[in-house]
């Protein structure tokens, strides 16, 4: 679950990183993602990135903040808690309100990403191991079929047809 690039046969791929979280790696994540060549929609969900101490609510807050800023995100969804102020401090940045949303639970994120995600769209799940944000990959995975796993630094080489 450490930046694992799927493919699925209905034509989107997830990029599935919910080993762990935390600001710095949230950032990385999303470079990657806003980086990576897609005929659709760049999506993050991001769980919430938990044991950040007293500063937790305002870590979320500056991270949808940049993730925002990107201007390259056509969702962002929040997962679990202090995830609310990830999408809160994303909207503050500007991000469209109708392509952000919040989900109390994976579960609640899992049914809407299933019927978001469309062919060419590219998805990053990211979160914190207490999120359990495997279970939108588990979810999808039950829905739909695999064609490949491959490690996300990959994504990025080879020629644009190569990426497709």
């Amino acid at each position: 679950m450490r930046g694992r690039v799927l493919q699925y046969d209905a034509g989107f791929r997830v990029i599935n990183d919910c080993y762990n979280s935390n600001p710095v790696a949230l950032a990385a994540m999303v470079e990657l993602l806003t980086s990576t060549p897609a005929a659709g929609r760049h999506i993050l969900a991001a769980g919430e990135m938990l044991e950040l101490g007293p500063a937790s609510a305002e870590l979320h807050r500056e991270a949808g903040r940049a993730a925002a800023a990107t201007g390259k995100l056509d969702w962002i969804i929040g997962v679990q808690k202090d995830a609310e102020l990830l999408v809160r401090g994303a909207l503050e940045a500007g991000h469209p309100a109708a392509q952000a949303k919040f989900c109390a639970s994976s579960e609640e994120a899992s049914a809407f990403v299933e019927k978001l995600l469309k062919s060419g769209d590219i998805l990053l799940v990211k979160g914190s191991r207490g999120v359990k944000m495997e279970r939108i990959v588990e979810a999808l995975d039950s829905r739909f079929a695999r064609a490949l796993a491959e490690p996300a630094a990959s994504v990025t080489s080879g020629t644009p047809e190569e990426r497709a």
